[in-house]
């Protein structure tokens, strides 16, 4: 009698939860408003309306698309023409700044469109940016405009969602030219340049504060359409076009071998019975065979309470160069057993492929193994350079894969 219960009640949790699939696969997702700007994205922010637009424009011009980093893409000596980004950020370190400035030095167009780009490109090309307050006024409706107004076949463009605008100042000695503006529509200010051209060497930056002009719901409006339009009239007429795909805040990144199987609804949720029912047989099937596991209390972990004791005994005795060799010998140990990366011999490689694997920003890893060198070629130490040292290790460890 038992028996028949349990069984009735493993059919009642089985339906229940097949139900509850049957209604996740037929209800309507929400529509997403986060700003991806990725080419297969179909939602309001995707990016998938321009790229099909650019795809068939000219067909006689070669677009490339670029899937890589702008480092590895720039590293195979790509050929004259323009670079197209667009995303919410850009932010690259400083090796791959020196590689873009030197390749629009010689005769190439880079366009940059985003909210926020690095700082110190932004210095090095004598232009800094800001965020534009929209003081009483909560809906934050953006007004468009370019200096050459035939562009767009009006004064302004009215973008009716709510956004963050920002805008660039610069010296006036400096050869910069505007060419284009925005402001929100209820202030009572002037419109501020969002859009400039900067020359630099043989070559010029395209830089743009305003994203969202090439996102699905900017270019399903035919008025506001002109505006991006107007926007690529200053591109370069000849050359190749490279298309980013790299830098985009909503790429997909397939790090599961199932992707392809569970990148299907139906399928996907297919895969959930099957987990669930396996796991239902096991937690019930095994439950009648289980035999008691005794249960054996772990030995306590004593290696944090030991290393924070030897430490103490070396700054009381004032061995601060053991100290020093010690924490630089557990962290070479540290980041060979953790990132499979031996600091023994510390090179550019090295710091870049530590960085990469670690999460952590190339100029920290940069600071970290400057400070260890420099600590390793002195003879004498002191306590404050102990603690700096333990400090900074802290500081990189604490990184944890990107996630600080």
């Amino acid at each position: 009698m038992r028996r028949k219960k349990f069984k009735i009640l493993i059919g009642v949790l089985v339906s229940l939860i097949l139900l509850l699939l049957f209604l996740q696969t037929q209800s309507r997702q929400g529509t997403s408003w986060l700003e991806s700007y990725d080419k297969s994205d179909s939602s309001p922010y995707g990016g998938r309306v321009f790229h099909d637009l650019l795809m068939n424009i000219d067909p006689d011009r070669p677009v490339e698309e670029i899937d890589l980093s702008t480092y590895e893409w720039l590293r195979r000596s790509p050929e004259d023409g323009a670079l197209l980004v667009f995303n919410l950020n850009f932010s690259v370190d400083k090796e791959t700044q020196e590689r873009l400035l030197n390749w629009v030095s010689q005769g190439n167009t880079a366009f940059i469109s985003a909210r926020a780009i690095r700082r110190e490109l932004l210095d090095t090309l004598g232009v800094k940016r800001h965020l534009i307050f929209a003081a009483n006024d909560l809906r934050g409706e953006a007004i468009l405009s370019l200096k050459n107004k035939s562009l767009l076949n009006q004064d302004e463009i009215l973008f009716n969602q709510s956004s963050n605008l920002e805008y660039f100042t610069f010296s006036d000695s400096l050869d910069i030219k505007v060419l284009g503006k925005n402001k929100y529509k209820a202030s009572e200010n002037e419109s501020q340049p969002n859009f400039i051209q900067v020359d630099f060497g043989e070559g010029k930056f395209i830089l743009h504060t305003f994203p969202l002009a090439f996102s699905n719901y900017f270019l399903l409006d035919k008025e506001r359409k002109r505006y991006t339009e107007g926007i690529l009239a200053y591109f370069p007429q000849k050359g190749k076009l490279y298309y980013d795909n790299y830098n985009k805040i909503g790429r997909r990144v397939y790090d599961s071998p199932l992707y392809l199987f569970l990148s299907n609804r139906y399928l996907k949720m297919a895969y959930y019975v099957f987990l669930v029912a396996v796991g239902l047989w096991v937690v019930f099937e095994g439950r009648r065979k289980q035999r008691v596991i005794p249960v054996v209390v772990p030995l306590e972990n004593q290696t944090v309470a030991f290393a924070e004791t030897i430490s103490g005994m070396y700054l009381e005795k004032k061995a601060y160069s053991e100290n020093i060799n010690q924490q630089v010998l557990l962290f070479n140990e540290y980041c060979r057993n953790q990132y499979r990366v031996d600091i023994q011999v510390i090179d550019e490689e090295t710091v870049t492929k530590l960085s990469s694997r670690s999460g952590c920003p190339i100029g920290e890893t940069e600071e970290l193994f400057d400070m260890i060198n420099q600590l390793l070629k002195q003879t004498s130490h002191n306590e404050s350079q102990v603690l700096k040292l333990n400090k900074k290790i802290h500081e990189f460890k604490s990184y944890n894969h990107g996630r600080k």
